[in-house]
């Protein structure tokens, strides 16, 4: 079988796969540079020396992102992101209320109210409402743009990293199949040359 037109396929695909690669960095490059922007522009309007970054950063960061990873059938990972589940505290919490069941009813009226509030504090797991519900709209943008990086332009460039992998993998078994093709062609050729009855030359009478 001939290697040549599947290697010409794999290279094909590979170089769709760096031009869309390239572009990806160019775009997560710029988005990087506005989020700076923006957060520069939020501090620098800040009221009374305000600052945001990491400082901030508490016990109530929690993740609301997750990052999940599908494999195909010919191992190549696919990246997205996913919203962290926040259904299971909830449902542990009622289970504990059905279980305390039997306490007297001021406990369980002071637990149902701590309850509700812990509740209504874990709905609201937006990082921006640290600053007040007049964060500035730099900030927001910030915000925007950090999210849109992180749900659309990484999961899609380490995916197409990893596939890109693959086809270099790919590309170098299809060249030593054809090596060995070559090779084998090669060696069967020199046996049957082997192999042929040589004739004396006629001598001129």
């Amino acid at each position: 079988m001939d290697q040549q037109p599947h290697i010409d396929a794999l290279l094909e695909r590979y170089l769709g796969l760096l031009d869309e690669y390239t572009q990806l960095r160019k775009s997560l490059s710029q988005v990087q540079s506005n989020v700076y922007q923006n957060i520069a522009r939020a501090n620098f309007a800040g009221e009374r020396g305000m600052r945001y970054g990491q400082d901030h950063y508490d016990e109530r960061m929690q993740a609301i992102r997750l990052l999940d990873v599908e494999v195909d059938d010919k191992g190549i990972p696919a990246f997205s992101m996913a919203g962290a589940p926040t259904d299971e505290p909830e449902k542990e919490e009622d289970a504990a209320t059905e279980d305390n069941g039997r306490e007297s009813e001021d406990k369980s009226e002071k637990g149902s109210t701590k309850e509700s509030a812990q509740k209504k504090s874990k709905k609201n797991r937006n990082p921006l409402h640290w600053y007040g519900i007049f964060a500035p709209m730099p900030l927001r943008t910030a915000q925007t743009q950090s999210v849109q990086a992180v749900e659309k332009i990484i999961p899609r460039l380490v995916s197409v990293n990893a596939e890109m992998l693959n086809v270099e993998i790919e590309v170098r078994r299809a060249r030593k199949r054809r090596a060995k093709a070559e090779a084998a062609a090669k060696n069967e050729g020199e046996t049957i040359a082997n192999t042929q009855p040589q004739t004396a030359p006629l001598e001129a009478s």
